[in-house]
């Protein structure tokens, strides 16, 4: 029987200007052209993608597995805007 294959997941990051941080980035299409967008605020962030592994994602305070018994709902990264995006 093979070896099960050590499943490697990086995660795109880049800085954001309106959040002053590392963010976790989604790729969004504008006019035919690829733009990173923060998840957290929507607005475009650089072009100098970091992608890092999970460890290194926990480190810039996001969290993997269950969430902690708190009843305040949301992504947990104290930004706020999870209960006011609009999309």
């Amino acid at each position: 029987m093979p070896e099960a294959a050590q499943i490697s997941s990086s995660f795109p990051t880049a800085r954001c200007a309106v959040c002053d941080r590392y963010v976790l980035t989604y790729l969004d299409f504008e006019s035919g052209a690829e733009l990173r967008r923060c998840v957290h605020c929507d607005g475009a962030v650089s072009d100098d993608l970091r992608w890092i592994n999970a460890s290194e994602l926990e480190a810039e305070g996001y969290q993997f597995g269950a969430p902690a018994a708190s009843g305040g709902g949301g992504c947990g990264s104290g930004c706020g805007t999870c209960s006011v995006r609009k999309h």
